[in-house]
């Protein structure tokens, strides 16, 4: 901008009058650009299956990874040593879970 002449003073305040509505109008728009996000909100609606599927994970979520009255009665029985392997159903536990894993594979 190129200023002529010796009013500098009425050429500031044109200046500084610009500077003021710029930044009224940024603020009406902010303004303006938030009233609009609060109007909107987002929305979910899960299908009865998707229900369904969440109820079914609730469920699993309640129930504890680890039985502890078990895990209690078996270390007690160590402590004592009156713990005792039963090998035959180690044996069928392991073949079962190799059946399930290899029929999973398939």
């Amino acid at each position: 901008m190129k200023i002529n002449g010796t009013d500098l003073q009425s050429v500031l305040n044109v200046y500084q009058s610009n500077q003021a509505q710029a930044k009224q109008t940024q603020a009406e728009d902010r303004s303006q650009a938030s009233t609009e996000t609060v109007v909107q909100q987002d929305r979910l609606d899960l299908s009865q299956q998707g229900q369904a599927i969440a109820d079914a994970q609730r469920a699993i979520a309640a129930v504890p990874d680890v039985r502890e009255s078990l895990v209690e009665k078996i270390r007690m029985e160590v402590e004592n040593g009156t713990y005792n392997v039963d090998q035959q159903k180690a044996a069928e536990g392991i073949l079962r879970e190799s059946m399930v894993n290899q029929a999973a594979m398939m």
